[in-house]
């Protein structure tokens, strides 16, 4: 399955009546906005108004002239669509970044998201966008694949210039996010846990020896794509 199939069956969309008579078939081409070989689909620039900016960018630089009906369905239906993770078999999650948004009836948060998923879902297909920005248009740019050691994911946190696809293992973001939870509870920014401690001296002064192993533990970590995702939605623990 591609991004705009999950997002169709997540978001249960369906194609606008408005597009319904530009359907062209018989066609054997690709789509230029998931790259999967179609026989039906809609001329993009039907779908995408001219409005947007970087169309290129946003068709991975393929020129090609037509999108499958799911990719119009789900472009036409993602509007301020923010994080999503939505399994193969059409679960979807709406999580917040702060735990403070959350409803427990409603939507949950990314920190309690990551480690409900695992490991009950290990190896399922599924589509992960985690972004600070829940306006902008980034599901086009991020991929498919399987929950575990090299799941993609899509971050976007416009407040460390972070817009781009990682591969993530699902266990170690786990204990990221125990390592640096804990960090953040203890009084450390997330600035700090970023680029040192040492820079946070009045939290670094709560407990000098515990905090030197943390920053030891965080030197060998950061830098790597769970850290990225971590430090995004990492939560101060009650």
């Amino acid at each position: 399955m591609n991004t705009a199939q999950l997002i169709v069956r997540g978001l249960q969309l369906t194609l606008p009546e408005s597009l319904e008579r530009y359907v062209e078939r018989g066609l054997d081409t690709t789509c230029c906005i998931t790259g999967s070989r179609i026989t039906e689909g809609i001329a993009w620039y039907r779908v995408i108004p001219a409005s947007t900016g970087e169309y290129l960018d946003l068709m991975h630089g393929m020129t090609f002239e037509y999108m499958s009906l799911d990719a119009a369905a789900a472009f036409k239906g993602s509007w301020n669509m923010g994080s999503r993770l939505i399994f193969e078999d059409g679960t979807a999650y709406h999580p917040y970044i702060a735990s403070s948004s959350a409803d427990a009836n409603e939507r949950t948060y990314w920190s309690a998201l990551v480690r409900e998923v695992w490991p009950g879902r290990a190896g399922q297909q599924c589509l992960c966008i985690v972004a600070g920005d829940f306006k902008k248009k980034v599901w086009p740019r991020a991929r498919v694949g399987p929950l575990g050691s090299d799941t993609p994911v899509y971050v976007l946190d416009p407040d460390r210039f972070v817009s781009q696809n990682l591969t993530v293992n699902w266990e170690r973001l786990i204990a990221m996010l125990d390592l640096m939870e804990t960090i953040y509870t203890a009084g450390f920014s997330k600035a700090a846990i970023a680029d040192g401690l040492y820079l946070h001296y009045a939290a670094f002064g709560i407990d000098p020896v515990r905090a030197i192993g943390w920053e030891a533990e965080l030197q060998s970590v950061r830098g790597r794509p769970e850290f990225t995702m971590a430090i995004l939605i990492a939560q101060r623990k009650e």
